[in-house]
């Protein structure tokens, strides 16, 4: 298994060009013959922040008290804005070995490059709806803080998980199309039950929070939360991070010995 770790380490850094170049090119494909290019990787993010300020505020009538000095669209901007990235990878993120098939069967690409590349190409689109939040925050004129210094770490820890995730459900996805299949179903309950549009800290269980802190939509949602709105540093809850921290270890568990099992079989699968 640890022998499978050192492999995908040396892989990633050693194909490091490659990955770059074809998270580009991934990019570039998405929105190739499109008039307005590139705006059209965060017009769903935009379009979705809309839609859910619009529904949430105006329609239900939310509390627009979430956080002191906050507008709602900011606060709800950041748990949606993440939770964008993570639903990608939780469901395509999951297929791409049967995405990128031709690199799995014709170029015996090295499986683990292939969840990374995807996953850089994801990570900087929700870079790009950082910087729309970042020019939303200027224009409403919310207070920057010193707690926006931890995003760096978070967007790290954002890309390694779900990268990891990729790792760990691809190489069933290539196998059972029925589990790939569910990880589609569950995406959607995901974010209702998951903290992104709403403050987990109001739920007044006692068991069902502690068992909330073990998800990493969660965690995330309520991290970068956080660093914008609530201005807290992550490890002034130390529980919250040390469940996210044992939930990685066994996702990495997971990975590497479904990868051991797994990765050479997958080009026959395909």
């Amino acid at each position: 298994m640890w022998t499978t770790l050192r492999n995908i380490i040396r892989e990633n850094t050693s194909y490091k060009s490659q990955i770059w170049y074809l998270a580009r090119t991934d990019l570039k494909r998405s929105v190739h013959g499109t008039w307005l290019g590139y705006f059209w990787l965060i017009a769903k993010p935009i379009v979705y922040l809309c839609t859910f300020w619009f529904t949430l505020e105006i329609g239900l009538r939310v509390n627009r008290q979430v956080a002191d000095g906050v507008p709602y669209p900011v606060w709800l901007a950041t748990g949606l804005f993440p939770w964008l990235y993570m639903s990608s990878m939780i469901s395509a993120g999951s297929n791409v070995y049967k995405k990128y098939g031709y690199l799995v069967t014709k170029l015996r690409f090295p499986l683990p490059v292939i969840s990374t590349f995807f996953s850089l190409s994801q990570m900087i689109i929700f870079m790009m709806t950082l910087i729309v939040l970042f020019i939303a925050i200027v224009v409403l004129k919310v207070p920057f803080t010193i707690y926006l210094l931890q995003l760096p770490i978070l967007v790290v820890l954002l890309h390694i998980t779900f990268t990891i995730w990729s790792m760990m459900t691809s190489p069933l996805s290539a196998i059972s199309k029925d589990f790939h299949n569910l990880l589609r179903v569950m995406t959607m309950p995901l974010m209702w039950i998951s903290g992104v549009i709403y403050d987990v800290s109001r739920i007044h269980i006692e068991w069902l929070q502690k068992l909330m802190a073990f998800n990493p939509i969660t965690f995330f949602a309520s991290s970068f939360r956080a660093s914008i709105c609530d201005r807290y540093w992550i490890w002034e809850r130390p529980n919250s991070v040390l469940s996210f921290l044992l939930t990685l270890s066994v996702m990495l568990l997971l990975a590497l010995g479904i990868q051991t099992r797994l990765r050479k079989e997958i080009p026959d699968v395909l």
